[in-house]
């Protein structure tokens, strides 16, 4: 099959020149109130069938039509802005045998690109060569998969001797056979042919687009993929057409009110570095063995890179930024990492030199939980260090160590319960003779071919015994300023958060405990982790087996940020849950759980707890889970993010949040609403979110009630007038009322108003409670307002008419004339809806006022204006009404007759409001009256409540997801044969692009000075 490449321009805008009226007119008219007024307007066009002229409808329609247009064509030019920037990137490209600087947009499939260090990839590449031995380089794959550790991938070794020859780079003919474009970005297969062979591909030979070249001088990349196809792009979905409930409520309400009358940025973090204990200093300072062996341990035991810099400073690569930490906290002691070779280490003890010699790497997995260097010592002594997770490294001590275990324990557990990582440090002394034994079994272990990861184990197992226990060490991500409070508040609020992370299983669960959202006092955490349909199906039953075992009933909760509602649903009992659990699955297992015939299952264990916890997820599952709710869960979703991997759930989910940070502009381009940090979220919700939901409940309801008034009237007027068509209004007060004489204050109302203060609406997130259940606006506030727009409207017609039956005006003429009752009515209409949203107007400001009054005093110059004689002289066809306005409201009559109507129409809200908020006050109401007590005692102060961590202990170390350096280091591959010169932008920070959920536990940079400051480490 032919395949069609494409090329690397990339769009994410919505609309082009050419596509947006149509398109834009589509997506306003698939709202019913727009398409029933381009259908009144229609028929107004007809004279044979409309009383009315066409301008009465076509002025408010273009209005709005025109400022909706504005607002989404704006919107849309910031993403072409955006797509511009990204596609005119310069990249160096291999053209005619010379490297030239060439956009983005231009870089074609089997185009080789040169990399240079801290630069983005511009397309799906084979890699060639690099700088580096052996083909390697390092990537940063934030952008993503949310992962902050760096990661390596290395060339064919027949490719990777191309080295920086542009002379064969250009002779370079190899021919690609992969697989189709898709979003899978942890696999790839696919063979190079070149002179003469075939090699296979995989995941480690391709460096994707979206990624950051780090730590490596440059590389040569061949494009294997570009714009659409790439696997970035794959993931990120299409924008969609979102529409609020409330819009989806009135699509509902106007077809049935006009047949029968016409909704992972950068977190910053506090990082300091800070001895706790000063007595240490003291004990270096005087040379205690024990202190400077633990100093030793940290300087000697990890996978850390070193290099200066071009500034000739010490610069660290690290895989686990804990790792980064714990060395520079050795180094800020006097132990000092200097370099590595893969037989030696050498550190720097208190200002002397000193090499050891490596004899063993025991590499970290996530079985093992710990890792061990084996060294010789310039004395000849033979040394294993271990540092791992509590929990493992105290079985493996010697008994000995029973007094410094029960401290040691007792510090861990002080420090865990503050939210920190914890890890044992050890050591042990090991016989020269015992060793070179061990050696070699452990070299013919792996030299086997059966059971050589077993046996490996095995041996690991063996030597890391009767250890002997030196301490502990904590390292503490301090938490942006803001963020448990935030979750907090949401959580109080019933909004049910989910956490959709890229990160590992045991950091993910750090974060949900750092967060608040697991603790101690949950009843169960169920964790899912199968590997095939069956296993995920059956742990997911054992998991509801033993909910239930807990429970006789369980409730029907909803997911990511959602609305809780009773709803009768057939797929979930509806019942209530007694206490708190969580649920923990990683991607893999979620990978089958999103099948047709598990899917049912996950959500509905996932709905029955109260914190969820997806790890190890792809941007495209990410995407996966919010469609699983929205499809089968009445819930309002909102997915927050700050990267391209985040692109597909925010654009899926109801509302969509970026945080603007350090990894581009891909998911604040995406999203509905933008910040900086996370903490704005809580302000979003509970502030502004609420308020617009107040402000547009409260719009709609005066927005039915007055056309309600207006328009009955008419109807009432068709049983004296014969049902003749014949208006009961001038139609150009019929043109104005909507437009010029209700539209201001309305407005005023639905931008200024207010119920309670921001500060309040923060602390008392059960505010919040009333927009999840629809409680403001819905079908019965609807009726209400039909049926009280309908008493204003009796009220408006049989008022005056009964008035002026048989009435003579104060010079004894008749005053009951068509002209005169129109006038009147139009007149107390006006009066009696401003009246009314002064009253429906919790918070005044000025613009309120200016808006309400200036609007009776426009109407009234206008009215004057339209019934004067100079008006009629020159449109005599337009404006019939000639003299009438001076002759009726020079009538004291016509004044009491319009004051009675106003009375008779807003006294019984008036009393009904009072009597409600005496008798049946809501929180809202209760807090009104609060705010205004305490504004005539004192200044309102904040009473904002504390809330305190709560974490459980936790050992968890930030290792790799992977496996770590050890097998890398002890090759050599990573090594150059000898030292180049350094290579500038080094001094960057490895970690500055995270997804906001990793940032939650923020990483330390791979710098000496940046480590300086980037942790707070206990020792």
């Amino acid at each position: 099959m032919l395949f069609l490449f494409q090329d690397n321009r990339i769009h994410t805008s919505k609309y082009n020149i050419l596509t947006f009226l149509p398109i834009n007119l589509f997506e306003q008219f698939q709202r019913v109130a727009n398409a029933y007024f381009l259908f009144l307007l229609i028929l107004q066009l007809i004279p044979e069938i409309s009383s009315l002229t066409w301008f009465t409808t076509i002025v408010p329609l273009v209005l709005v039509i025109t400022m909706t247009a504005v607002k989404d064509a704006t919107d849309d030019y910031f993403r072409h802005k955006s797509d511009n920037q990204v596609n005119n990137r310069q990249s160096e490209v291999l053209i005619d045998g010379k490297l030239q600087n060439e956009k983005w947009m231009n870089v074609k499939v089997g185009d080789i690109i040169k990399l240079e260090n801290n630069q983005f990839v511009a397309a799906d590449l084979l890699l060639l060569s690099s700088s580096e031995p052996h083909g390697l380089c390092y990537i940063e794959t934030a952008e993503l998969d949310g992962e902050t550790n760096l990661k390596v991938r290395h060339a064919l070794s027949v490719t990777s001797e191309l080295g920086t020859d542009i002379s064969r780079l250009a002779k370079f003919d190899g021919i690609v056979v992969c697989e189709a474009p898709n979003n899978k970005l942890d696999k790839f297969m696919g063979v190079l042919s070149w002179n003469d062979s075939k090699h296979s591909l995989d995941n480690k030979k391709i460096i994707l687009r979206g990624c950051v070249l780090r730590n490596t001088s440059w590389c040569f990349g061949m494009v294997i993929f570009a714009g659409p196809d790439t696997k970035l792009m794959q993931n990120s979905g299409k924008t969609k057409f979102k529409r609020t409930s409330i819009d989806r409520l009135m699509n509902t309400l106007v077809l049935w009110k006009k047949e029968p009358v016409d909704f992972p940025v950068n977190l910053r973090v506090d990082r300091t570095f800070e001895f706790f204990d000063h007595h240490l200093t003291e004990c270096i300072k005087l040379g205690d063995p024990k202190v400077h062996e633990f100093l030793r341990l940290l300087a000697l035991c990890h996978t850390v890179m070193s290099e200066e810099n071009s500034a000739g400073q010490l610069v660290y690569q690290v895989q686990s930024p804990d790792e980064g930490a714990l060395v520079t906290a050795a180094r800020n002691f006097g132990f000092i990492f200097k370099s590595r070779t893969p037989e030696t280490i050498t550190i720097e003890e208190l200002g002397t030199r000193v090499t050891y010699q490596l004899l063993a790497f025991l590499d970290f997995n996530n079985i093992r939980k710990r890792m061990s260097v084996i060294v010789r010592n310039p004395e000849g002594q033979i040394k294993l260090y271990s540092k791992g997770a509590d929990t493992i490294l105290f079985e493996k001590l010697h008994p000995s160590n029973e007094d410094l275990l029960t401290l040691t324990s007792d510090h861990i557990s002080e420090f865990a319960g503050e939210g920190l990582r914890t890890l044992a440090i050890a050591y042990r002394d090991l016989d020269d003779k015992y060793f070179k034994e061990w050696h070699k079994m452990l070299e013919d272990a792996n030299a086997a071919t059966d059971e050589r990861d077993e046996r490996i184990a095995g041996l690991y197992e063996e030597i890391e015994r009767d250890l002997m226990l030196l301490g502990a060490t904590a390292v503490e991500d301090k938490l942006q300023e803001g963020v448990i409070e935030t979750i907090t508040s949401l959580s109080l609020a019933n909004i049910k958060i989910w956490v959709l992370t890229g990160d590992k299983q045991e950091t993910a669960i750090n974060i949900g405990y750092a967060c608040n959202m697991l603790t101690d006092d949950m009843n169960d955490v169920f964790i899912i982790a199968g590997n095939t349909a069956v296993e995920v199906r059956e742990e997911l039953r054992k998991a509801k087996e033993n909910l239930f075992g807990q429970n006789r009933s369980f409730s029907n909760g909803h997911v990511v940020f959602e609305k809780k509602q009773q709803l009768e649903l057939d797929s979930v009992v509806e019942e209530t849950v007694t206490g708190d659990y969580a649920l923990i699955i990683n991607g893999h297992s979620l990978a089958h759980a999103l099948e047709s015939d598990v899917k049912n299952d996950l959500l509905e264990l996932a709905c029955m707890c109260k914190t969820v916890v997806c790890c190890r997820v792809t941007p495209l599952q990410k995407a996966q889970v919010v469609e699983l709710v929205k499809k089968h869960r009445n819930a309002v979703t909102l997915a927050i993010g700050d990267g391209a991997n985040d692109v597909g759930m925010i654009k899926s989910a109801h509302i969509g949040v970026g945080i603007s940070g350090q990894e581009g502009l891909q998911a604040v381009l995406a999203s509905d609403y933008s910040f900086a940090q996370f903490r704005y979220l809580q302000r979003l919700l509970l502030v502004h979110g609420r308020w617009s939901y107040f402000r547009m409940c409260k719009f709609l309801c005066y927005f039915f009630y007055k056309n309600f008034a207006f328009t009955l009237v008419h109807f009432w007027f068709g049983f004296f007038c014969g049902f003749s068509a014949q208006t009961v209004y001038d139609q150009w007060f019929i043109t104005l009322f909507n437009i010029v004489y209700t539209s201001l204050p309305v407005l005023a109302m639905g931008i200024f108003d207010q119920d309670v203060s921001d500060q309040n609406s923060m602390d008392y997130p059960q505010l919040y409670k009333p927009g999840q259940l629809n409680l403001l606006f819905n079908k019965r506030k609807f009726f209400i307002c039909m049926a009280h727009g309908i008493y204003t409207s009796s009220a408006l017609f049989f008022i005056p008419y009964g008035a002026f039956y048989s009435v003579a005006g104060e010079d004894g003429q008749h005053i009951a004339d068509y002209q005169s009752f129109a006038v009147t009515m139009a007149t107390s209409l006006v009066i009696v809806v401003s009246v009314q949203i002064a009253l429906d107007t919790s918070y005044w400001t000025v613009i309120n006022h200016v808006f309400i009054w200036g609007s009776i005093a426009t109407y009234f110059s206008i009215l004057f204006i339209m019934h004067s004689n100079g008006i009629f002289g020159i449109f005599p066809d337009q404006f019939a009404f000639v003299g009438n306005a001076r002759h009726s409201l020079t009538q004291k009559c016509v004044w009491l007759v319009i004051l009675l109507t106003t009375v008779a129409s807003v006294m019984p809200v008036v009393a009904f409001r009072y009597l409600k908020v005496d008798l049946f006050p809501t929180l809202s109401d209760q807090i009104r009256q609060w705010q205004k007590a305490q504004k005539k005692a004192r200044p309102l102060q904040s009473r904002r409540p504390q809330t305190r961590r709560s974490s459980s202990r936790k050992s968890g170390y930030a290792f790799a997801h992977q496996e770590g350096y050890g097998e890398l280091i002890t090759s050599g591959k990573n090594m150059r044969a000898k030292n180049p010169p350094p290579t500038s932008g080094l001094e960057k920070t490895l970690y500055n692009s995270t997804s906001w959920i990793e940032n939650l536990c923020k990483k330390t940079t791979d710098t000496v000075s940046g480590f300086s400051q980037d942790k707070t480490v206990k020792l």
